[in-house]
């Protein structure tokens, strides 16, 4: 045994000493070929040089033994040579290394600035402790395709105790509140919530504490305060804890007041569309226990062992069992249950992946870019390999030499990019839509860092191995025969140059026609005619308090009052009122009947969207009049139990039949009455631009008295030039009572459509850049190919040819590898635009026109790209051209 382990370790000693003596020869090996580039230089043949070279190192084994001996750092030191080197040779050529490291640096930094926005938004674990068992929890309207609908609070109690998959469940409901005291009064985006939910969410206040059971038994109105409200507000004071705030004319304690981390914002069906900055203590009172109207919004967390499936089978199993037993409710309705991470990023998930994806065709764009920069480089440098081969160099030295080369040429761009990334995410942060990047979210983060790393170096590897290869497989013989007549390079470096040229083009175009389909599809959304007048509208939301105007009659005429006063200011040509802005508020939705037919089955009801509105509504916001008449001043005062409905309603629940004089009944009130319709007015859309137009029935306030309304002026003059004086025309009436949302309707419009215009900027960018780099790699090429063939351009000139012939010789050459690029660009772009489906409005994934107008324009750009190195080698002096040859 004790031998065994003797030899063993004989071997061992053996082995490492044959692997350290490797890594030498490597090292004596790259030294030789240094000393005999340099003998070379000074004037020497090859051979002359390498003999001189051995000479100088003496006894090679001998050397050899004394390096083993000094064991002076072994392949550490090897690779640190080839960095030495690599590093004087990009210096040498400083020009080749801008140019190289600019086109990198664009492609990096694209890719390190979505990246950035794809990390805070997608990637980046969500602040709450294992988020990943958090989910969302809706009500699913099978009949109307919504599977995100707000929920009634009798069935969530039902939910609570029924479902065993969830941990906890908790709810909210987005309020407004009006904030007075120390200071202006102002509206405050609030959420009225249940004792439960910060456990649920594991959140802690950084002062005081949040809810307990003991608030929810009905205890002290209390209150939980954002970071921002409370510096902004109360100046950070810690004295806050126990004084009282009054909100909407009612005092309520403060208890606590959570870290500036915690971040609590569910948009979707959001009544504020904007992050809470106040909670206070939610109590689903008997009067909420019925199954009627939906309002809430739910969140659970899965108990341990449970499963996303699970969790989504079972709801779905109360949800049938719910139908069944009150099926005048819930007929129709099951449950969804989505993971928080999708629920906060779902809108803006596809249109990030599709811009990655695109940045990556932009980084590729640039590697083949690179890629042919080196193989023209290699073509230079054949005669400096050959001398290496020559004096003993391996092929797999001389491929980690150009590898070192690259992957340090791409570090550096990688370094510049990484600082174009800066004002890119700047970029990014200003065009995306609102409450989906924030400024204080994307940054350089260590994973952001670690992705440029990584991709720099993978970068430096993809275009820099294939021209290694191609640089180390050269006939020695041929090569430094051909030394001193010039090397036009080897038909398999041509190739691969051509084949290069070839994945750009199909690559550009892939993208290009992506970008296309989503300008195309943007410029078709906002061509959508909204249905009514958006131009010089000023809009301004004022919430009334229940403490303060609990009766219908005062909040009546405290609209009324408003809008005349309004009305008085210089420019202003008309006021109006609506309980839900155009493409701001929700609004609401509920089921009818009409007089004289068959009440409709449970989960069969005639349903429309309402609207409260004043007698000055249609007018003001130049929505037409199709038939009938609108609501007089004394009907918009006086419950005269009428209505007015849009076009939408006749086609789809009147068979287009004149629907005046007909009354139906409507479900907005716990007792419905007949109201009559008067008149039918143009579709206007509500919601979204490209969403499906949906029936509505317009009521006035006297049937149906809103406390939070929507001020709508029509002016003469620029719209925000009057925010101000409205402003003060309300405080003029209540001085405690603010207006909020002063903006103009353009500007609600033009956020509808955020999202749309921040893809279709970001891929049009992208794509041009891609453009721009496809042209200068055409122009490269061509460019290089006639400066290698300047003989054979001029023995084909001295023996006939003419200039038209040799430029029409080299357009042709180049519009073929062009051509056979933009087919398989079109192949690619059928598939890669099958994604884009549900991004795309008025426009198919395979849009005949999209197709052919980008082709014809990488065709055109490609020509000119073209065009120039042609007409330079159709001016080539025959004469010129064979003395160089």
């Amino acid at each position: 045994m004790r031998l065994l382990n003797v030899l063993s370790a004989r071997l061992r000693a053996l082995l490492r000493r044959e692997a350290v003596i490797g890594d030498i020869d490597e090292e004596l090996r790259l030294h030789l070929e240094m000393e005999a580039e340099a003998n070379v230089g000074r004037g020497m043949t090859p051979e002359e040089a390498r003999r001189a070279a051995l000479r100088t190192f003496g006894n090679f084994d001998s050397v050899r033994e004394r390096a083993y001996e000094v064991r002076g750092g072994g392949i550490v030191e090897s690779i640190s040579q080839d960095v030495r080197y690599a590093a004087r040779m990009l210096v040498k050529r400083a020009g080749f290394t801008a140019v190289a490291a600019i086109t990198l640096a664009l492609g990096v930094g694209a890719n390190t600035a979505i990246f950035s926005v794809v990390e805070a938004v997608l990637l980046r674990p969500l602040p709450y402790p294992n988020a990943d068992r958090i989910v969302m929890v809706w009500e699913r309207n099978n009949l109307s395709d919504r599977p995100h609908n707000v929920i009634n609070p009798r069935n969530f109690l039902d939910w609570q105790s029924q479902a065993k998959s969830f941990d906890q469940m908790a709810t909210f409901i987005d309020q407004r509140y009006v904030l007075t005291g120390a200071g202006e009064p102002e509206e405050v985006p609030s959420q009225l919530a249940s004792a439960n939910l910060f456990s649920l969410l594991g959140s802690k206040a950084a002062l005081g504490r949040t809810f307990n059971a003991k608030d929810e038994r009905g205890g002290q109105d209390v209150a939980v305060l954002s970071d921002g409200l409370w510096r902004r507000r109360f100046g950070a004071s810690n004295d806050i804890i126990g004084k009282t705030v009054t909100l909407n004319g009612t005092s309520v304690t403060v208890i606590g007041v959570m870290p500036p981390d915690f971040k609590w914002f569910i948009q979707e069906n959001s009544l504020t569309g904007k992050p809470a900055q106040i909670w206070r203590m939610l109590t689903i009172t008997e009067d909420m226990r019925v199954r009627r109207g939906r309002y809430m919004t739910a969140i659970g967390r899965l108990a341990p062992g449970a499963t996303l499936p699970q969790a989504r089978a079972e709801m779905d199993t109360i949800a049938a069992r719910l139908a069944r037993q009150y099926p005048d409710s819930n007929a129709g309705w099951g449950a969804t249950v989505t993971p928080l991470r999708e629920q906060l990023s779902g809108e803006i998930r596809p249109a990030l992946l599709v811009l990655l994806g695109a940045v990556g065709c932009v980084l590729l764009i640039a590697c083949v870019n690179v890629a042919n920069l080196l193989l023209a480089r290699a073509t230079e440098r054949h005669k400096e390999i050959a001398i290496r081969s020559a004096i003993g160099a391996g092929r797999r030295r001389i491929v980690r030499q150009l590898l070192t080369e690259s992957v340090l040429l791409a570090l550096l761009g990688g370094a510049l990019g990484l600082a174009l990334s800066r004002w890119c995410v700047e970029a990014l942060v200003a065009l995306s839509p609102a409450n989906v990047i924030g400024a204080d979210e994307v940054g350089v983060s260590l994973p952001v860092l670690a992705f440029t790393l990584a991709v720099s170096v993978l970068t430096g590897v993809v275009f820099g191995l294939a021209p290694a290869l191609e640089a180390s497989r050269m006939n020695l013989n041929e090569t430094l025969k051909e030394s001193s007549r010039g090397n036009a390079g080897s038909v398999r470096g041509r190739w691969l140059r051509n084949g290069l040229i070839v994945a750009e083009v199909g690559i550009t175009l892939v993208l290009l026609v992506v970008a296309g389909l989503m300008i195309r599809s943007f410029l078709r959304l906002q061509a959508v005619d909204p249905g009514f007048d958006p131009s010089n509208l000023l809009t301004l939301r004022v919430s009334l308090p229940h403490a303060k105007y609990s009766e219908d009659p005062k909040v009546v005429a405290f609209f009324r009052e408003a809008a005349t006063n309004l009305g008085t200011l210089p420019g202003v040509k008309s006021v109006s009122a609506v309980s839900a802005l155009p493409f701001a508020d929700l609004g609401a939705a509920t089921d009818f009947t009409v007089e004289g037919r068959p009440v409709p089955a449970p989960g069969e009801e005639l349903v429309t969207d309402v609207r409260v509105v004043d007698e000055n509504y249609f007018s003001t916001m130049n929505i037409p009049v199709i038939d009938g008449r609108t609501f007089t001043r004394r009907e918009a005062i006086e419950d005269r139990q009428v209505a007015v409905v849009n076009e939408e309603m006749v086609r789809r629940y009147f068979g287009g039949r004149n629907p005046i004089g007909q009354r139906i009944f409507v479900s907005m009130k716990d007792d419905p009455y007949p109201t009559e319709i008067i008149g039918v007015v143009g579709d206007a859309r509500y919601r979204t631009l490209d969403g499906e137009q949906r029936p509505m029935v317009y009521w006035t306030p006297s049937q149906l008295a809103y406390s939070s309304m929507t001020l709508i002026l029509r002016t003469s003059v620029e719209p925000e030039s009057l925010a101000g004086s409205a402003r003060r025309k309300i405080l003029e009436i209540d001085k405690d009572q603010p207006a909020s949302d002063i903006r103009t309707m353009e500007g609600w419009l033009g956020e509808s459509v955020a999202r749309a215009r921040f893809g279709a900027l970001l891929l049009g960018g992208f794509a041009a850049l891609a453009l721009i780099l496809a042209a200068v790699g055409i122009y490269g090429v061509m460019s290089n190919s006639v400066a290698q063939r300047q003989s054979e351009i001029g023995v084909r000139m001295a023996l006939g040819a003419r200039a038209r012939d040799v430029l029409l010789l080299v357009i042709r050459q180049g519009l073929a590898l062009v051509i056979v690029g933009v087919v398989l660009g079109l192949l690619g772009a059928l598939a890669a635009t099958r994604v884009l489906a549900s991004l795309l409005y008025g426009v198919t994934a395979t849009d005949p026109a999209t197709y052919a107008a980008i082709a014809l324009l990488l065709m055109a750009v490609s020509w000119i790209a073209c065009y120039i190195p042609a007409r330079r080698a159709a001016r080539v002096d025959p004469l010129i051209a064979m003395r160089y040859d």
